[in-house]
């Protein structure tokens, strides 16, 4: 890159300390043109937000550092498709969701003071709705599939009491809950279909071999 704009401190924890989880997925997403990772990072939110947000590519390796893809002005950093799950799930973070996923990263208790919200438009996957550290889904288990949707942070805990923890619920749920990585996934568009979703996980799963 020609120009380099400070990173946010917020985006720099993200940097340093989240990694991948361990697994096959470790390796940069296939075809590795920054253009085509920066294009995928910016379907995960909308432009309004996209347009000034720093992009990241994720770690080569587990335990790397993340690399700028973009610099960015707006305290957004937005990810291209996490190389280690079988969805397409490009994420946009703000500054106190980066702050979250650091603590995630890290295992420690996040010290969340006010609202932080992350986008993923483009939807997700997850290996489980009980476990943050789980890297795939428990024998007899699926990955758990969302449609586009906000993820917020809330500084109260207890303010996600009598929201549901199912995933199938077709309205917000409650992930993670009893853990300090509870966080409520908003729904913001349809649910992706089954067979599209099955599509990409093929053409990821082909990409490897």
């Amino acid at each position: 890159m020609k120009r380099h704009a400070p990173i946010p401190i917020a985006a720099s924890l993200l940097v340093a300390a989240w990694a991948l989880p361990a697994g096959d997925g470790l390796a940069q997403t296939p075809g590795g043109a920054e253009d085509a990772k920066i294009a995928s990072a910016l379907t995960a939110g909308p432009a309004s937000i996209t347009a000034e947000a720093a992009v990241m590519d994720w770690p080569a390796g587990e335990g790397g550092a993340m690399t700028e893809l973009r610099p960015g002005t707006n305290g957004w950093v937005c990810l291209p498709d996490v190389p280690s799950t079988p969805g397409d799930d490009p994420m946009c973070l703000d500054p106190v969701f980066q702050e979250w996923a650091a603590a995630w990263q890290g295992k420690t208790a996040p010290a969340i003071e006010s609202v932080g919200l992350a986008y993923m438009l483009m939807g997700g996957t997850d290996a489980s709705n009980i476990d943050p550290y789980a890297t795939a889904p428990a024998e007899g288990e699926e990955w758990i599939e969302a449609g586009p949707h906000v993820m917020i942070v809330v500084p109260d805990p207890a303010l996600l009491e009598g929201i549901t923890t199912n995933p199938d619920s077709g309205g917000p749920f409650v992930m993670w809950q009893g853990t300090p990585y509870a966080h409520i996934m908003m729904p913001v568009g349809p649910a992706k279909e089954h067979d599209m979703h099955k599509m990409h996980r093929m053409d990821k799963e082909a990409d490897k071999d």
